[in-house]
């Protein structure tokens, strides 16, 4: 009996919610956060954001423009904390090029990353340092999604948001669990 109800606890911790947000890296610059994360923005020079955060897996530290897979419905907040480069975020009709961890603008007009913006624009704008502005979103759709430098002349301070319906790896990971519970 005891086996058993050892064997029952096992799995109900196996499916059971997160209490607080994880982050699982992916890839080597692809990082999906479950929930519920204050990101803290800052730059290296005109080339990089560098976020930290902190969650139940622990602290990731000036992690240069990643890619976010975040959780539809989920709350994330986005402050700028040090000076210059307002953080803004776009749909998928801003033009940008390359692959996890290096994207870049390909525009240098203004109206077109406006344009992009997620509206209203003022909650999709992350201002600098000493203001205590920063964007607070709760992805409402499943899709792509866009981080970048309103400065128009910093292309390279860019990345991607993948919004998913459901984390990555929790389905894999509690298949994992259960089949190790059991025997193969």
């Amino acid at each position: 009996m005891n086996a058993l109800c050892s064997s029952l606890v096992a799995l109900v911790l196996v499916f059971a919610s997160p209490v607080g947000a994880v982050t699982t890296q992916l890839g080597p610059n692809v990082y999906q956060v479950t929930g519920n994360v204050d990101f803290m923005l800052e730059n290296a020079g005109v080339s990089d954001y560098l976020f930290t955060w902190t969650d139940s897996n622990g602290t990731f530290e000036q992690v240069a423009d990643p890619t976010l897979v975040l959780v539809l419905g989920q709350n994330y907040t986005f402050a700028r904390i040090s000076g210059s480069h307002p953080f803004v975020i776009t749909d998928a009709t801003l033009p940008v090029e390359g692959t996890d961890g290096s994207f870049f603008r390909d525009t240098f007009d203004g109206g077109v990353i406006d344009a992009a913006t997620l509206e209203p624009i003022a909650d999709f704008t992350a201002d600098p340092a000493p203001t205590t502005d920063a964007i607070t979103w709760s992805p409402g759709t499943i899709g792509d999604f866009f981080y970048t430098c309103r400065v128009i002349s910093h292309p390279g301070m860019t990345g991607s948001i993948r919004v998913t319906a459901n984390p990555v790896s929790s389905v894999s990971r509690s298949f994992g669990a259960v089949k190790a519970l059991f025997g193969d």
